[in-house]
């Protein structure tokens, strides 16, 4: 049985996880068209209306665009500064010459993962600020409990393995220093669920520590490193599932609201943070059985970042499918009530009763 088992893991492999992201791409398309049925029409009143939106979004979400291009301007500034050398000190000076022949506009592909710990920073800092805790949002309760988590795994992980700091411009002490800023936020997003049901959230965490401990690298000849890191990888699915089951069961709020903007902006910005991680772990992080500590490290990477990717991607479709359908909705009413305030002139007009013929029977 367990040779059946691994020979189907090894059947599934990297193009078996990108199921997950299909099964995500047609619930958009299935949501779309069931809940948006007229979709919007470029060149319709209708498209415009669609254009507009778009534009007061942005200009809604301005400071948070402001601190993603913040990220961005200091992230290209550090690419300019220079590549410098493997901060972990492992590589010696041929490979990296190879890495950076392999990866010639981010140096390394360590600059996905920096990137994604930037990113991810931003997005809790917004759900922080615009959120006052009279509403309920995705990214709060169970989902920061669960972040908060990873981000205690992987600082405990940076302070006892070299080996897991990050590499190339934006490697070494900045991506450390994300994970650190962003557990006071964490920890006032996911209070509630530490105060309400403490025992649950220690429960998840030890079963967590227990898997990772059975499935784990050996990257620093450190089991207790070794199985950080794949526990933080586990409670950052366990919330993405937790992101997705909230996003089912939450409203989004009076549009044109703080928590209505700060969850537009999530949905936006979680997927495209979690596709640089599982775009990482897929096409960058070679399995080599000399680095397996124990169980399948490898598959749970990748398989659960590819997880993570679908998950977000059918939060971001349910969400902006209910958008659609509120402006649709909104639509027909401004189109009914102009009808009713129109001085009942029905002259022109054909009868919106159908008219059915006697039928004849022999």
């Amino acid at each position: 049985l367990l040779h059946m088992i691994d020979s189907l893991a090894d059947g599934f492999g990297i193009g078996g996880a990108f199921i997950c992201v299909v099964v995500a791409m047609l619930v958009l398309r299935i949501e779309l068209q069931c809940r948006a049925v007229t979709g919007p029409n470029l060149g319709s009143r209708q498209g415009s209306s669609y254009v507009e939106g778009c534009h007061r979004i942005l200009r809604q979400c301005a400071p948070e665009a402001a601190g993603v291009i913040a990220c961005l301007t200091l992230a290209a500034a550090m690419r300019a500064r220079g590549d410098g050398m493997s901060t972990a000190g492992v590589v010696d000076a041929a490979t990296w010459v190879q890495i950076k022949a392999n990866w010639p506009l981010l140096i390394t592909a360590d600059t996905l993962l920096s990137l994604q710990a930037m990113l991810r920073f931003v997005v809790v800092v917004s759900a922080v600020l615009r959120c006052d805790g009279s509403r309920v949002v995705p990214l709060a309760d169970e989902v920061g409990a669960l972040w908060l988590g990873a981000g205690l795994a992987r600082l405990v992980l940076g302070f006892r393995a070299s080996a897991y700091l990050l590499d190339g411009p934006l490697g070494g002490n900045l991506p450390v220093a994300c994970e650190i800023s962003v557990i006071p936020p964490l920890f006032v997003v996911g209070r509630n669920s530490l105060w309400r049901a403490p025992f649950t959230v220690v429960a998840i965490m030890v079963a967590t520590a227990i898997f990772a401990g059975r499935n784990h690298l050996n990257l620093a000849n450190d089991i207790v490193a070794d199985s950080c890191f794949i526990a933080a990888h586990c409670m950052d699915f366990l919330a993405s599932i937790a992101y997705l089951l909230r996003t089912l069961l939450v409203d989004g709020g009076p549009r044109g609201s703080a928590a209505h903007i700060s969850m537009g902006f999530v949905h936006l910005l979680m997927p495209a943070q979690q596709s640089l991680s599982a775009y990482y772990f897929l096409h960058a992080f070679e399995a080599s059985p000399a680095l397996v500590g124990a169980g399948r490290p490898f598959d749970m990477l990748q398989i659960g970042n590819v997880a993570q990717l679908g998950a977000y991607l059918g939060a971001a479709s349910l969400y902006f499918a209910e958008c659609f359908d509120g402006q649709e909705y909104c639509t027909s009413n401004d189109e009914r009530s102009e009808e009713m305030h129109s001085g009942g002139n029905t002259v022109g007009r054909t009868s919106v009763l159908p008219e059915f013929e006697p039928q004849t029977t022999l």
